[in-house]
């Protein structure tokens, strides 16, 4: 299928002609010409749906992953890396703004679909990145990078809008000789930095696969067929086929950067927008799956290597989540941080010299829409997790230094904890607007539910002047990062503010 890019050939040149001036104005220029080491290039590499046991570096037996487990031999692996959502849309925007999706009101994929006769109402949801967030793209446009988007989109409007100067994309419409169109974005992502190998460029190569539908060429699927099944269970072939497609764009990726001579200023990072499907792979040990807050929904891959700053083949075991990759962008790069956008993301360029720790406690995840389960949120203080179940109005407590796999609820055994966690989760929640489920007067227990039906876009999209909805972005406020069981039992924990 030919290239099918968001913006046109006056778009692409007017930005080219405007980023070569930004450049040149730019300290980057002046920093490329008084030294022998050049600005920092930053490939990202997006993945769909990829879960946290897909890769061999990972754990996986059954999956063939040989590149990606490179990328993690040359740089450092998060083996506590999170989605900040267990969909691909809230995480998206996290990771274009540095915020949680919460806090922007997009809190599942867009444009959803409602579910009719339920106990519960789900919240007006704002179903699009607003232009008003200063995106990781514009920051680095502004400092004079030229800057790139390759594949799935789906926060909502265009990316050319938000930062990016060259946009490709195809759809997704089946393509059985490029499934996915894994080989049409690679062959973009190898030549945007072709030609851009002599400035400094910032590359999203955000790619479709590994979602469903699961379907890939016949012949890579037959290699799986006969393979005994993983020693987590994974034994889905057209998957492991997908995953191998995956795995051979990142290797060309990061064959194109030697071949061009950039490898020493080229930083690589990898991620999923959220766990795995659970019908499409498997999580084990971890419980639970995409579109759930267990530890199979959030947890996912996530390696950075950065030349000469991480210790090949190390690995990080702080809990870092999406939203903290926007600031950790502008550091690698020695840009100025941003806090009052990226409110939610913290620098973790500490942890990838090895250096410190991470000065955070606590992480939140809320979904407050039907899916696969009924509206819940979670939080994850230490190792003590919580997790609130709106519909039926229970919690579960797990220990994740003791029961990764979520297999043993303390509620009751640990009601002081569980407590102290709940009222951390509500607090964090108030303090940062959150929108919450509403009891359903109209419920009747008597009638069926019916199938959930696709909703529309949200009609204020294109015209985002006219929205008066507003979220909560008061730099001041205390959202809880540092609260703890401790702080809570204690009351040390500020109070919110609105």
């Amino acid at each position: 299928m030919p290239e099918q890019p968001f913006c046109s050939r006056r778009d692409v040149l007017r930005g080219a002609v405007a980023g070569a001036a930004a450049y040149a104005l730019s300290p980057l220029a002046g920093w490329a010409a008084a030294s022998a080491k050049r600005p920092l290039n930053i490939v990202f590499i997006l993945i769909d749906d990829l879960g946290v046991m897909d890769l061999g570096v990972q754990g996986s037996t059954y999956y063939q992953t040989p590149n990606t487990d490179r990328l993690a031999a040359e740089g450092m692996r998060f083996v506590n890396g999170y989605a900040a959502h267990p969909v691909c849309s809230p995480t998206r925007a996290s990771l274009l703004t540095g915020r949680y999706p919460h806090r922007l009101h997009l809190t599942t994929y867009i444009p959803g679909a409602k579910a009719d006769n339920r106990r519960l109402i789900e919240p007006d949801w704002i179903k699009y990145t607003r232009y008003s967030e200063t995106t990781y793209a514009e920051t680095f446009r502004a400092a004079g990078y030229r800057t790139c988007h390759i594949g799935k989109w789906h926060v909502g409007a265009k990316p050319e809008l938000q930062g990016f100067d060259v946009v490709t994309t195809a759809g997704y419409k089946k393509d059985p000789d490029d499934p996915w169109y894994v080989d049409q974005y690679t062959a973009a992502a190898e030549k945007f930095m072709t030609d851009n190998r002599d400035r400094p460029f910032l590359l999203t190569l955000s790619h479709g696969t590994v979602h469903v539908p699961l379907y890939e060429r016949d012949e890579k699927i037959a290699t799986y067929r006969d393979k005994p099944a993983g020693a987590n269970g994974q034994n889905n072939p057209t998957m492991a086929a997908m995953i191998e497609t995956m795995d051979d764009s990142v290797g060309r990726v990061l064959a194109k950067i030697k071949e061009l001579g950039i490898e020493d200023s080229t930083a690589v990072v990898f991620f999923s927008d959220n766990g795995g499907l659970s019908t499409a792979t498997s999580n084990k040990p971890y419980r639970g799956g995409k579109s759930l807050l267990y530890e199979g929904g959030i947890r996912v891959p996530m390696i950075i290597k950065w030349p000469g700053v991480t210790a090949p083949g190390s690995t990080c075991d702080a809990r870092v989540i999406s939203n903290d990759l926007y600031p950790t962008f502008l550091a690698m790069a020695g840009l100025p941080l941003k806090p009052a956008q990226h409110l939610d993301g913290m620098d973790l360029t500490p942890l990838l010299r090895g250096k410190g720790q991470l000065d955070r406690k606590t992480l939140y995840f809320h979904y407050p829409h039907y899916h696969s389960r009924a509206p819940h949120s979670a939080v994850i203080s230490e190792n003590w997790k919580l997790i609130r179940f709106y519909h039926q109005d229970t919690v579960q407590l797990f220990d994740l230094a003791a029961d990764p796999g979520e297999t043993s609820d303390l509620a009751e055994q640990k009601p002081k904890i569980a407590a102290a966690l709940d009222a951390m989760l509500t607090r964090h929640l108030s303090t940062i607007g959150a929108q919450l489920p509403t009891p359903n007067p109209d419920y009747d227990p008597d009638q069926p539910h019916r199938k959930p039906v696709r909703q529309k876009h949200d009609p204020y999209e294109w015209k985002q002047e006219g929205d008066t909805r507003t979220y909560v972005t008061d730099p001041s406020l205390d959202y809880g990062q540092q609260w703890t069981v401790e702080t809570m039992l204690s009351g040390q924990a500020s109070q919110p503010t609105n």
